[in-house]
């Protein structure tokens, strides 16, 4: 039995122990494998007291707030949690070393990858949190143009995130703008933003008319199935992406790093259908 987590605060309704469940059912022959799942819902005062519980684990995902903050009890960090300055996924190995990884960009790529959305050209990210900063700096690394747009009170957050794009990727064109001013052609527009999610679901981050000349629209929320943004991208003529195929894919490349297994897109299609039931 290999036993896992996941560290936040607050949880909510998370899907991770069903999601992380349906993935280790994927697993068969010789690497087959039983895991538990628990949530670690602890309070940023609390922390420092029960941090401990975590290390006792095969290892963990981390989400909000503790992205960062986690970095400080980690023995490494690989690449991508150095690109992007956030770790969502920590292993911990025999020898009690704790590696930090960053597996939401993974995520991120391959659902773009398996709906045939090439990362090139004009990358407008709505939102610089956290998950924004990633997109835009995945997509910066993969030479798109980024444009970061945000609300007024955003801008210096947004200017942080462009500033460590330029000296991550010196030739990149990065720029920050007001989201109420937002205009232009892109080839891909990305909500990292919660607006829409459930149960605001009448609301989107952008007027339906910005969205004419967009060629695809990502939208990172997956409650619901389709955003208001989705809805209004779709009958402008874009292309649209939900967020549950990168929450499940992201998961896989954790199970990945924890247990050295590999799965297929008709495994992580599966475990996305029984996720939507």
């Amino acid at each position: 039995m290999k036993s896992l987590g996941l560290l936040g605060y607050p949880l909510g309704h998370t899907l991770s122990p069903r999601l992380h469940q349906l993935l280790a059912a994927e697993i068969s022959g010789e690497n087959s494998l039983e895991i538990s799942y628990d949530l670690f819902e602890i309070t940023p005062e609390e922390f420092e007291q029960k941090k401990q519980t975590l290390f006792s684990l095969d290892g963990f995902n981390v989400t909000i707030p503790y992205k960062v903050r986690i970095l400080d009890e980690l023995d490494e960090i690989d690449q991508t949690a150095k690109n992007h300055g956030a770790v969502n996924t920590v292993a911990v190995r025999a020898d009690g070393r704790r590696i930090g990884y960053n597996t939401d960009c993974v995520g991120f790529v391959r659902t773009m990858q398996q709906n045939s959305v090439e990362l090139a050209g004009r990358v407008c990210v709505l939102g610089a949190g956290g998950v924004g900063r990633m997109f835009a700096t995945e997509c910066a690394l993969r030479g798109c143009e980024v444009v970061i747009a945000v609300r007024q009170k955003s801008l210096a957050a947004a200017s942080q995130v462009a500033e460590h794009i330029r000296t991550l990727c010196p030739n990149t064109v990065v720029q920050v703008q007001d989201i109420a001013d937002i205009s232009g052609a892109f080839d891909l527009v990305i909500n990292a933003t919660p607006c829409g999610m459930f149960p605001k679901v009448d609301e989107s981050p952008v007027p339906k008319e910005f969205l004419q000349n967009v060629k695809t629209v990502f939208d990172c929320i997956y409650n619901p199935k389709e955003t208001l943004l989705m809805r209004d991208a779709r009958e402008m003529g874009c292309k649209t992406v939900g967020g549950l195929e990168m929450l499940v894919w992201q998961a896989a490349a954790a199970q990945q790093i924890w247990f050295g297994v590999q799965f297929t897109e008709e495994q992580i299609d599966r475990v996305t259908a029984a996720l939507q039931n």
